[in-house]
């Protein structure tokens, strides 16, 4: 037995099944490669589910902002503030809309802080938030009420008044409003739908709907931001603005991040006392990602990401192979739409040494870290190509 072996059997004793058993035993990475513990290489498309998105697995100058902090403070409870917190919530907010940040450590977390921030700023009486089929906002409790009902079995009863309505259908959004209605989440991007995106029109409907009946307008942008899309955010692709933004995976640099910003029209509606997150925004995991951030910058990945994610998904669209029926996508959050299993495919591309991932039966998703070197975005194609060849 190998040490791969060993370690996904010694996982099963002592982990919680709620992922599956594990396929892998992961032990060291590279920016867009990642080695199992039996040392077989990956090009990774999906970096941990858009976790290391921005820079990747171990970029040198994260891990040098994580240990020179790590020798300094590590954490002092959410009563304090430090220097990295604050630099990294102004830098943020300048690529955005201005505002607040709230910090805490996954997307679930902000989605629920942006849900306490919706009914709070709606005021008594007004409780009902509308999202939308296929949309996908987390697996706590409040961020499943607003998720489709296929992934709430067993957990029932939801919070009260989540409506959901079909994506796209603005008569479906006015139709649904009611005096009690305080906000309405959306995806610039659905992800786990299937990689789907919206009209302009749709999201500026949205933004007009939302100030004709002073509702919260929350863009989840866990999967689309900072710049995955090719823009810092993916609202920016339509043409206006929401008044929160939800933003975790790749805005930590590979450390547990989370932020809940509330522009200028909400952000002091959470007031002392009004939620918290012990050890968010702690120094630690602040300093990665307020080095990833300057790294967006600094190298221009967000510009960079716009071109090689149209090179990617001409490349595919162009391939002549069969089994691709269509292409659609936004930087490099794209989504192929294949006529066979994508489970199938995701894990034959990983015996071929490819981390890619599924959002619905038949559909690959590949999300390749912002600083995959052009040789490996050559080969990680080459490699899914010739799988669906097969």
């Amino acid at each position: 037995m190998g040490k791969q072996s060993e370690l996904i059997e010694a996982s099963k004793k002592h982990l919680m099944n709620n992922y599956g058993p594990p396929i892998r035993a992961m032990v060291r990475g590279e920016l867009a490669r990642i080695w199992d513990a039996d040392g077989k290489e990956y090009i990774d498309f999906f970096a941990g589910f858009g976790g290391g998105g921005i820079t990747g697995h171990c970029h040198p100058r994260v891990t040098a902002a994580l240990q020179k902090q790590a020798a300094l403070l590590l954490s002092h409870g959410n009563f304090f503030t430090n220097p990295n917190q604050i630099e990294l919530a102004q830098r943020v907010t300048s690529h955005a809309f201005g505002g607040k940040v709230f910090y805490c450590h996954s997307g679930a977390e902000a989605n629920e802080a942006a849900l306490k921030l919706t009914r709070l700023y709606a005021g008594e009486g007004r409780y009902k938030i509308l999202s939308f089929h296929n949309c996908f906002h987390g697996r706590t409790m409040g961020g499943l009420s607003l998720t489709p009902e296929n992934k709430q079995k067993g957990f029932e009863p939801m919070l009260p008044g989540n409506v959901k309505v079909p994506y796209g259908d603005l008569n479906a959004v006015r139709s649904a409003i009611d005096s009690e209605t305080a906000g309405i989440f959306v995806e610039p991007i659905q992800g786990e739908g299937g990689v789907n995106i919206p009209t302009p029109e749709f999201m500026q409907g949205l933004r007009a709907i939302c100030d004709e009946h002073d509702l919260v307008l929350t863009c989840d942008e866990v999967w689309t931001g900072p710049g995955r899309t090719g823009r810092w955010f993916g609202y920016q692709h339509f043409g206006m603005t929401p008044d929160v933004l939800t933003l975790a995976k790749a805005v930590g640099g590979g450390a547990p991040v989370a932020m809940c910003i509330g522009g200028p029209r909400v952000q002091d509606t959470l007031g002392p006392g009004t939620h918290g997150c012990t050890m968010g925004g702690n120094p630690l995991c602040t300093a990665a990602a307020l080095e990833a951030i300057k790294i967006m910058e600094e190298d221009h990945l967000v510009e960079r990401t716009a071109a090689k994610g149209e090179q990617l998904m001409n490349a595919l669209r162009t391939a002549n192979v069969p089994a691709i029926q269509a292409v659609r996508g936004k930087g490099f959050m794209i989504g192929i739409e294949i006529d066979r299993p994508a489970k199938d495919v995701m894990n034959a591309a990983m015996e071929a040494g490819l981390l890619i991932c599924l959002a619905g039966t038949n559909i690959i998703r590949l999300a390749p870290p912002l600083v995959t070197p052009d040789a490996d975005l050559d080969k990680g194609l080459e490699i899914l190509l010739n799988v669906l060849r097969a």
